[in-house]
């Protein structure tokens, strides 16, 4: 039996009605596939048939992370897409441990909803320090346009420590829930501008002796600006991307003054030979008036390796890392590879005398999988003498994929 096609026609500014013929998109609707089409012609900006590129066209696709594979032909007056989808219905399982610090978890994860590349989530998490359960909603096209929407909902009860080395300095325990919503739209197919309104509601009781935050609860509102000119590549992401985000509270129930955070990220990965891949990240983070119950909360992830998780607190930081992504072995479903790496963070110490600066190096192991569009397993291992010293941290999830 031959493959069922599906056929439609676009209009494109330059080339004029466009057939898209479409084959393998057995959960994936065919308005999906036409869009995503379409917004890479748009983006490619091709004058006429004969410089309408194939392979660009195949990447541009590719880059919506919904599809192992995906083939292009060209021939005036239509474009044929071949695809094999990825499975985006899936559990994934959340963990990692380090240093004395564990956390378990499962998430229940779709970024096809019902074939038209919406992306949900639920699950939740238990861990050393708390427990956490969370709910989310993106939508990268409403109705297929150039409008987008994320929402976030989350409900957590967890200890945070600070930390001067190893040694806890403070800390409380935080029962918090909090909504996000965020509608945006896409001034070109590489720039977006969103807004955004949160709602936090948090109550804080006793840790040991320290004193307790007072509880209360906070409407914030902001705005975010992203760029982002990347390609796909399964274990890196080919090109530049970064975002500067801004936030206020508008309205909050105690008597603390409202807060101000603004935050920056640049990421930059660049292909060196024979598909090694050298990626480059830059965070900064400034934050007014912060309290022991608000200041930002930093570690464990890129940039932060070598702190334990939420160790670090301060209301400026600017922190660099990089890592050298070797491919090791390519197996069907996905792609090993080793890597070194090393951040640096300069920041204003919350707690006085607690340091101004660190460094991290180590080496890790990571599985990227093919088949599912998630991070998959990483293995690291390091040295950070400001925070934990040498450590070994192991996660399955999201913290240690492209970002």
């Amino acid at each position: 039996m031959l493959p069922q096609m599906s056929h439609a026609t676009i209009k494109n500014e330059y080339l004029g009605d466009v057939s898209v013929s479409v084959e393998g998109n057995k959960r994936s609707k065919q308005q999906l596939i036409e869009s995503l089409v379409e917004k890479c012609l748009e983006k490619s900006r091709f004058q006429s048939w004969d410089v309408v590129d194939a392979a660009s066209l195949k990447q541009c696709i590719t880059n919506s992370k919904l599809f192992s594979e995906v083939a292009v032909e060209v021939k005036q007056p239509e474009i044929h897409v071949s695809i094999k989808e990825r499975w985006t219905l899936i559990p994934v399982p959340m963990a990692y441990a380090t240093n004395g610090k564990r956390s378990v978890g499962v998430f229940v994860f779709d970024s096809n909803l019902l074939g038209y590349g919406k992306t949900v989530g639920v699950g939740g998490a238990a861990s050393t320090d708390g427990n956490t359960v969370s709910l989310f909603y993106l939508d990268p096209s409403v109705n297929f346009s150039d409008y987008t929407l994320r929402m976030f909902a989350m409900a957590s009860s967890t200890e945070f420590d600070a930390y001067d080395q190893t040694t806890i300095i403070y800390g409380f325990n935080k029962r918090e829930e909090r909504f996000s919503f965020s509608p945006g739209y896409k001034i070109t197919p590489s720039l977006e501008m969103s807004l955004s309104f949160n709602y936090a509601d948090k109550h804080y009781s006793q840790l040991d002796q320290y004193t307790v935050p007072e509880d209360y609860w906070a409407w914030n509102a902001g705005a975010r600006i992203s760029y982002s000119d990347t390609d796909y590549k399964l274990f890196y992401n080919n090109g530049l991307s970064g975002q500067i985000e801004w936030s206020d509270q508008m309205q909050r129930s105690d008597s603390g003054r409202r807060i101000s955070t603004t935050t920056a990220r640049i990421e930059w990965d660049i292909l060196v030979f024979d598909k090694h891949a050298l990626q480059f990240g830059l965070n900064a983070a400034n934050q007014s008036d912060a309290t022991a119950g608000d200041v930002s909360m930093f570690g464990r992830t890129r940039g932060y390796r070598g702190i334990q998780p939420n160790g670090l607190w301060t209301s400026e930081i600017v922190a660099g890392s990089v890592d050298y992504q070797i491919p090791v072995a390519k197996m069907k479903h996905g792609t090993i590879t080793v890597a070194p790496f090393a951040d640096y963070g300069a920041y204003k110490p919350f707690f006085p005398g607690t340091g101004s600066n660190y460094t991290a190096y180590g080496i890790g192991a990571y599985y990227f999988v093919n088949i599912i569009n998630l991070p998959g397993i990483g293995l690291q291992a390091g040295v950070n003498e400001h925070f934990m010293g040498a450590f070994v941290a192991f996660q399955i999830g999201m913290a240690f994929g492209p970002r």
